[in-house]
């Protein structure tokens, strides 16, 4: 499927988006102000409107996770209000799955005695789901929320914008929380949330809903403070006097629909959070180098030096040539000032402009002269006109060449960047034609693989229709570990039948139904048995086979591969069962038609037609023997039931082997 991730992307891995998406194409919404860093598997700038609809037309989206600003704490940057309303309104007459992931701030709840019950960040939270329950009522959108405690990252050094400033200013000797010291932190693995997701997805429903993440860890600020503490000694810690939030209890839906619940805690996680972050910040140090990065970041005073040194060195040459008659002529003031206005600019050919006036009149006065003839006679001011002229002129010519410059690679970006998502788009267009072409070619040969699957389990002998359905199933699903169950008539066992060869050690060969009372209960309602909890003496998968209303057949996969715990192979798996279903269903009525037609009308005895070619055969004294026991227990039974169905068969042995052996006829 093709899913969008937008909003507070921060946290978002390569590693996570496997973990959430394995099997699915992502595409990630980038922001302005990104923190850079985090492994992305494709990143499209949709910063304005023109280009979220383009987005959303050219890869038409299965599936959309937005994410809030909410769950970083104390987040800033803006609100997500505006921007959800343009990704709604793009997608309301679109079939899109929407799951969006809200931070803690509507569930918080503040004591009886507290001055306000709700805070601006909590009404713009109530906002935005109420604006997304909205589209999800008024337009073809499917909408789920999570309300989940605030967000961090191990692989990201926790949540940057975060733990970032906490560990910086731990780091210069203090830190600050606005927050009471006994008051419970909010926080989620984004490992757990991408576990959420998945199995989320995996079972997604139409309906609209809202879900509560519980906050199940006991750890405090105080605690938090102390963590860090451990990490840089002599810290400073001041903690605020803010009302005391209250998180809801966890109320079990999560863990009981999707057998979800936290697994990490900040209070492990927190110890090799800070030393990423120490290393990674001692990696950055190392590549400072702190006079070419004072004069990186000074490069005003650096040009100034630079000039400065420029004008010594070409006073100093002026006086050496003075003298010479061919370099005499020169004007290396006027050189001096052209040079650096071509240089620098604008306000650097100005400021060398004055440094030669000014050298230009020190070199009157050096030679005795006044600096009123200088001013008041109107031939001298040639120079310095010529001067400021050149400077200007450079440094406007060396500007406008600047800012082209600018403007040409600012374009030449853009374009790379359109290259860029072209070239990707023309690759999935590619990859699309690819899976659609696969599809096309499947479904034309699918007619033959049902033909030959139909074909295959039209056997009316249920020991070979077990074996071929093994066969099937394997070919067809890709599994290695099914093996089929037949229910004895008591309900109570259940004797393996046929398996997979290269996994018959993994099935026993008989089970006691009343110790898989779970599996037999769902599948006694018609449904399929998923093992979600991955209890390890239980099989993945297990689908039963109803005769005359009754249990008859389970089949069963023992093993089953990720990418196959997913609604899509649930429904394959269902299918392919409701196929075999019929077959065994013809098979079972067939085998009983022909066991009746062996027995006698009203009994369980075989009749003379089954049972004499199994009791006649001339050459077996052994044979001969018990058929003689035979008929002297059918005589003593009854002269009326020997009359009636056994009267040719005990004329028949008594003619024959009577006159040979010892009968008690």
């Amino acid at each position: 499927m093709e899913v969008l991730l937008v909003g507070n992307t921060d946290f978002i891995t390569k590693q996570w988006i496997q973990h959430s998406f394995p099997r699915d194409h992502v595409v990630i919404a980038e922001r302005e102000g990104t923190v850079d860093g985090n492994d992305r598997l494709r990143i499209v700038n949709m910063s304005d409107a023109n280009t979220l609809a383009e987005t959303l037309t050219t890869y038409e989206f299965d599936r959309i996770v937005f994410f809030s600003e909410g769950l970083t704490p104390r987040s800033e940057r803006d609100g997500d209000l505006g921007y959800l309303r343009r990704l709604l309104h793009a997608i309301r007459n679109r079939s899109t799955q929407m799951l969006m992931v809200c931070g803690p701030e509507s569930e918080f709840t503040y004591p009886e005695n507290a001055d306000v019950r709700d805070t601006s960040k909590s009404l713009m939270s109530r906002a935005s789901e109420e604006l997304c329950l909205y589209y999800a009522r008024t337009y073809r959108l499917e909408a789920k929320i999570i309300r989940c405690p605030y967000l961090y990252a191990p692989e990201r050094n926790g949540a940057t914008a975060y733990f970032g400033r906490l560990f910086e200013q731990a780091s210069a000797g203090s830190i600050s929380f606005c927050e009471r010291k006994q008051q419970q932190t909010c926080f989620l693995c984004a490992d757990d949330l991408a576990e959420l997701i998945y199995r989320m997805f995996d079972d997604w429903t139409a309906e609209s809903e809202i879900f509560h993440v519980p906050n199940v860890f006991d750890f405090t600020y105080g605690d938090l403070a102390d963590a860090i503490s451990a990490a840089f000694p002599g810290l400073s810690v001041t903690f605020g006097e803010d009302r005391p939030q209250h998180y809801p209890a966890d109320d079990h839906v999560l863990r009981l629909r999707y057998g979800w619940s936290p697994r990490y805690s900040l209070k492990q996680d927190l110890p090799p959070v800070l030393q990423r972050w120490k290393e990674a910040r001692a990696q950055e140090q190392s590549k400072k180098h702190p006079v070419w990065d004072f004069l990186r970041n000074h490069s005003k005073p650096w040009i100034a030096i630079e000039i400065f040194i420029a004008f010594i060195l070409e006073e100093l040459l002026r006086t050496a040539v003075q003298g010479n008659s061919q370099l005499g002529t020169v004007d290396l003031r006027l050189f001096f000032v052209v040079i650096v206005g071509t240089m620098h600019g604008l306000n650097a050919g100005v400021f060398a402009a004055v440094l030669a006036c000014v050298g230009m009149a020190l070199s009157y006065a050096s030679k005795g002269a006044s600096f009123a003839p200088l001013f008041y006679d109107t031939s001298n001011w040639l120079a310095f006109v010529v001067y400021f002229v050149a400077g200007a002129v450079c440094g406007y010519v060396q500007l406008r060449n600047r800012e082209n410059l600018r403007f040409m690679r600012d374009e030449n970006s853009l374009l790379r960047e359109r290259l860029a998502f072209l070239r990707d788009l023309y690759h999935d267009v590619l990859d699309d034609r690819r899976m659609l072409r696969g599809q096309i070619i499947g479904r034309r040969d699918s007619f033959g693989k049902m033909y030959a699957m139909t074909r295959e389990l039209d056997e009316v002998q249920p020991q070979k229709l077990y074996h071929t359905t093994i066969r099937i199933m394997q070919d067809t699903l890709g599994g290695d570990s099914f093996g089929v169950y037949r229910i004895d008539s008591g309900g109570r066992f259940a004797r393996l039948m046929a398996a997979s060869p290269q996994t018959e050690s993994l099935f026993s060969k008989s089970a006691l139904l009343e110790n898989y009372a779970n599996i037999i209960t769902a599948l006694d309602h018609g449904g399929l048995w998923v093992n979600r909890n991955l209890e390890p003496d239980l099989p993945m998968y297990a689908a039963g086979v109803h005769a005359d209303g009754k249990l008859a057949v389970v089949i069963v996969l023992a093993k089953a591969q990720p990418d196959q715990m997913n609604l899509y192979f649930q429904n394959l798996f269902t299918i392919m069962c409701g196929l075999v279903e019929s077959a065994m269903v013809r098979a079972f009525d067939y085998e009983n038609v022909a066991r009746q037609a062996m027995l006698v009308p009203g009994t369980e005895f075989l009749n003379t037609r089954a049972f004499l070619p199994k009791c006649l055969p001339p050459t077996n004294s052994s044979t001969t023997i018990w058929a003689i026991t035979c008929c002297c227990v059918w005589m003593m039974l009854g002269k009326t039931m020997a009359a009636v169905s056994w009267g040719p068969f005990v004329r028949r042995t008594r003619r024959v082997y009577c006159k040979t052996a010892t009968c008690m006829c």
